[in-house]
């Protein structure tokens, strides 16, 4: 059956500002590695029947390099306060297996597939975003701005064209963190960019 999710992605990673994959296959983490999370703030959509709006997820990832070298271990982050049926709904996106971008991206980058896990997410929306995942990880991201208070934006990308993204703000995220015992790195970055979102299963 059909999906369809309006939401404002977070993306944020162990790189400075901002991450080099963003850029394309030809670019180098600043770490050599990449440890990169997306946050997900659903504002309103449906999987197969069930009614995600308000919900909100978390995917995150290590990669030995760049991105799109694939190779990438990863786990899906559900929030615990959403029903089992919508839990499993976006797992089941977010993994790719209801294909679309999804499956068309992440299916490409990730090899190994950890269990998903139930936690508290919460993610604050101000002048500044802050967003945590129980257990896992936490992030503070500020859009940067010129001096009349204009955001800095980006578009066309190769990162973005692949996960549908047709502008971003490109944010500090310094301080952000995740950990999680069962990745390879735990890490620290500065690189972060917020997203709005329109996807749906093709």
């Amino acid at each position: 059956m059909a999906w369809n999710i309006d939401a404002t992605m977070v993306e944020l990673c162990s790189c400075n500002a901002m991450c080099p994959c963003w850029l394309g296959p030809d670019t180098l983490p600043d770490q050599g590695w990449c440890g990169g999370a997306f946050l997900f703030d659903i504002e309103q959509g449906t999987v197969d029947g069930v009614d995600v709006s308000g919900c909100r997820a978390a995917l995150a990832a290590n990669w030995p390099g760049n991105f799109f070298a694939g190779n990438g271990t990863a786990r899906i982050y559900l929030d615990s306060a959403a029903s089992d049926a919508q839990r499993n709904a976006l797992e089941a996106v977010l993994s790719g297996k209801k294909g679309s971008v999804f499956g068309a991206v992440f299916g490409q980058v990730i090899a190994n597939w950890l269990p998903a896990k139930a936690t508290a997410i919460t993610i604050d929306r101000g002048e500044a975003l802050s967003a945590l995942v129980e257990g896992a990880g936490q992030a503070r991201i500020t859009p940067y701005k010129d001096a009349s208070g204009r955001t800095a934006t980006a578009t066309g990308t190769l990162a973005q064209g692949a996960l549908q993204s047709p502008s971003m703000e490109i944010a500090s995220a310094k301080g952000s963190r995740w950990t999680d015992a069962d990745f390879q790195h735990s890490w620290e970055g500065d690189s972060g960019t917020i997203h709005k979102m329109h996807w749906a299963s093709e």
